[in-house]
């Protein structure tokens, strides 16, 4: 029998009286027992205990791209963010994440987008000169253009020389002035285009330039004269296609995670039609009525009224505040259902869409249509994770109305209380201090953003702030993460340098202990940083506190290895390396696949390719053959040749080994006081980026100095043309001869204009400029002395 008691340590005790020959065994106390995960939910709006509903396992949706365009860096700070949290609710947590993505293919955007696209494309197949012809259409285009869009009556006067009025909805109605950039650029071609037509430039790529340049505005006139015609499905769903496939491979640079299921919205009509028809069957939508001329009018409505007067029920959860926020609902309508009729309220949003020609459509009980925006993620998301989904993620500004409505058409789907358990929305992100938007046209693409920083640079971005908070990309901000990447590589490269040294020494015992109080420190610094994180990821994933735990980690630990020089113990630092670098796998700044200390490569493409060792060895053993060849000939140089001078050749040839061959080739020779250079492995092109990154700086510094260079000449050369003039003939020069009427013998003034004599005053500051115009008339003279000689 075992009696457990509580001793006045708090620590408790068990007593075995079966056998008085057995041990006394006494039960661990934990001294900081295991936190909960709390997550922000928008639902509560505060952190919150999370407890999946089956177990260990969490379902999770996230909304995924309407594929019309390139995706910006808004796609971006969403998507890295979640598969952050994704990644550390399953590999860190180890949680069995089912992650369901969608892809909207059928949608307002892509329609308008893919149409025009495609009549765009029509219309140069269909041109093989420029005419004038095809100039007055671009002309016809532009006039449509500004009256339909911009609302304005048109003259090219008023995009040239616009009012004040007109530039102060420039500056303050974005959408006013991106449309406006369009017709300035549409005009700027047309101008081009006339001329190219006076000088006789008729080709096909003269024409094409018109057409590329006016596309947008030259659009919108094509859509409103044939967009009606384009009914074949191919049309809307290659434009999609492209656009999906665009976004993935965007995905994959960024090593975002793909998901587990992946739904498109055209491969779930069926499905889509069955759930709407419960929802009317629930008494919370409608069919719209037929309009007085006795067309079908083929679309279905939610009725908002219908289902908050239900006690069970209550609609917008996530955004109380926008409720009957009528510019909201119609953007989450889409420009073609805001024209749809048979609504018996504003407030009523679309579950199935009458169709017209120049759209996709599907039947339905109802008529031919398509399904709404909200409608699609409420039906693939409850088809693949069922009627109560723990987590549903996606960005801020889909808070209201998609996922308002899709809570909403759920529930009445369900008749539950509950669809979703947490809402996670990643904060906006902003460039420059300005909110991005793909409609606005203000964004950078990420293809844009890779060509100036790494993937790597970009998470870590991410990483530093926090994901449910806005988040700022700028300069700065680039700049502290690429400060972040190189102090972690730097590390890296450290620890490898150092461990790859103490397994070339011997490895028999000196009899001394090494691993020292220095080695204990290290090791709790470990333990602390780990505890620290722990506790940073359990707060919402706190990444921000979890990356400060890990950079002062790494400080800690390259203070320890400079300290201990040559004596730094392998194993304490390769645990700390080992923790890093799983840290940084957890965060997906490191592939899947390291294993060893350091970031490995996030380049697929290298990772995927293997090489021969010849093919690797190569570039090193042609450095060490080319090295030996010139030392060689240094050595046969001429017998009388100065050994100082040799020496200092060996020696430049030394350095440039070391700052310009190896670099390249992924390798640096750290010098050291011992006279052995520390062997590290680099990447060689963020340290080609950061080269020339440092000659552009260095390049501005030096136009900064010739800048100033020359206007310190220009002052000085301004000066001794002001020393031109003679003390003597200062005040008698056509400028000054005016203002007196006497002089002395020496030229200075006496009497003023007037006759009148000199005032104490003004003879005492007119001597002040005859002294500083002596000074300067002396350094004239030394100039002009200088020149002769």
């Amino acid at each position: 029998m075992t009696t457990i008691t509580t001793n006045d340590e708090g620590r408790q005790e068990a007593f075995e009286f079966v056998n008085n020959n057995e041990s006394t065994w006494y039960p661990p106390v934990n001294a900081n027992p295991e936190g909960k995960l709390m997550l922000y939910n928008s639902l509560t709006k505060s952190k919150v205990p999370f407890v999946p509903r089956d177990g260990n396992h969490v379902s999770w949706y996230g909304c995924g791209p309407t594929v019309y365009d390139a995706s910006h860096l808004g796609h971006a700070r969403n998507y890295i963010t979640f598969d952050i949290l994704r990644r550390i609710m399953s590999d860190y947590f180890k949680y069995n994440v089912q992650m369901v993505m969608n892809i909207t293919d059928i949608d307002d955007k892509i329609i308008l987008s893919g149409r025009r696209a495609y009549l765009v494309a029509e219309k140069k197949k269909n041109i093989s000169t420029l005419d004038q012809a095809l100039i007055d259409e671009v002309q016809q285009a532009l006039e449509f253009y500004v009256t339909k869009e911009l609302k304005l009556d048109f003259s090219a006067d008023i995009i040239f020389n616009p009012s004040p009025e007109i530039k102060t909805k420039i500056s303050t109605e974005p959408k006013f002035g991106m449309k406006w950039k369009e017709a300035t650029k549409a005009l700027d071609a047309l101008k081009e285009a006339e001329k190219a037509l006076k000088s006789g430039k008729l080709s096909h790529e003269d024409a094409f330039k018109l057409i590329d340049q006016s596309k947008d505005v030259l659009a919108i006139l094509l859509d409103d004269k044939y967009g009606r015609s384009v009914n074949d499905p191919k049309v809307f769903r290659n434009h999609a296609a492209y656009w999906e496939n665009d976004f993935m491979m965007d995905m994959d640079r960024l090593n975002v995670r793909r998901p587990d299921v992946l739904t498109r919205v055209s491969e779930f009509i069926p499905e889509i039609v069955e759930f709407i028809k419960n929802i009317i069957d629930n008494g919370y939508a409608y069919a719209a009525s037929d309009n007085a001329e006795g067309e079908q009018n083929s679309s279905v409505y939610f009725d908002v009224e219908a289902f908050d007067a239900n006690p069970n029920h209550q609609y917008v959860k996530l955004d109380p505040k926008s409720k009957g926020n009528s510019e909201l609902l119609d953007d989450g309508e889409g420009s073609l259902g805001a024209k749809l009729l048979g609504k018996r309220k504003k407030s009523h949003f679309a579950l199935w869409k009458a169709s017209k020609p120049g759209e996709p459509s599907w039947p339905s009980p109802w008529g031919m249509g398509r399904p709404g925006w909200h409608i699609e993620c409420s039906v693939m998301a409850s088809e693949i994770l069922g009627k109560e989904i723990d987590i549903h993620s996606g960005g801020i500004d889909l808070t209201f109305p998609h996922h308002d409505n899709e809570l909403a058409q759920s529930e009445a789907h369900f008749g539950n209380r509950q669809w979703i358990n947490y809402f996670l929305h990643s904060g906006h992100l902003h460039i420059e201090g300005s909110k991005m938007s793909k409609s606005l046209k203000n964004f950078i693409s990420i293809k844009e953003a890779l060509n100036m920083y790494s993937p790597r640079q970009m998470r870590l971005l991410f990483l530093m702030q926090r994901w449910d908070s806005p988040s700022d990309y700028k300069a700065d901000s680039m700049n502290e993460a690429k400060a972040v990447e190189t102090k972690i590589s730097n590390f890296f490269s450290n620890i490898n340098a150092k461990l790859r040294e103490s397994k070339d020494k011997e490895s028999d015992s000196n009899g001394q202990r090494n691993f020292k109080d220095d080695e204990l420190n290290l090791i709790e610094t470990l333990k602390k940083a780990q505890t620290q994180v722990h506790e940073a990821l359990l707060d919402s994933f706190n990444t921000p506190r979890a990356l400060d735990a890990i950079k002062d980690l790494v400080t800690d630990t390259n203070q320890y290895m400079s300290a201990r020089r040559d004596n730094a113990d392998p194993q304490a630092i390769t645990s700390v390396g080992k923790y890093v670098t799983y840290m940084c796998r957890i965060f997906g700044l490191a592939p899947d696949t390291t294993k060893e200390i350091g970031w490995g490569s996030l380049d697929s493409e290298a990772e995927s390719q293997g090489a021969n060792k010849e093919d690797i060895a190569l570039p090193y053993l042609r450095v060490l053959s080319n090295f030996r060849d010139q030392v060689r000939s240094l050595a046969r140089g001429e017998e009388g040749e100065d050994g100082k001078a040799l020496k200092n050749a060996l020696l430049t040839l030394c350095d440039s080994i070391r700052n310009e061959v190896l670099p390249p080739l992924g390798v640096v020779l750290d010098d050291q006081e011992d006279g052995k250079a520390l062997i590290k492995f680099i990447d060689s092109k963020e340290w080609l980026k950061q080269k020339e990154e440092k000659e552009a700086k260095l390049r501005e510094k030096e136009r900064q100095k010739k800048e100033r260079a020359l206007a310190a000449e220009k002052k000085r050369l301004e000066k001794l043309e002001k020393g031109k003039v003679s003390p003597q003939e200062m005040f008698r020069t056509e400028d000054r001869r005016s203002e007196f009427s006497e002089w002395d013998e020496n030229g200075f003034p006496t009497k003023d204009k007037d006759g009148n004599e000199l005032t104490k005053n003004k003879k005492k500051n007119l001597e002040k400029e005859l002294k500083k115009q002596q000074v300067l008339h002396e350094e004239y003279l030394k100039y002009i002395a200088s020149k002769s000689s």
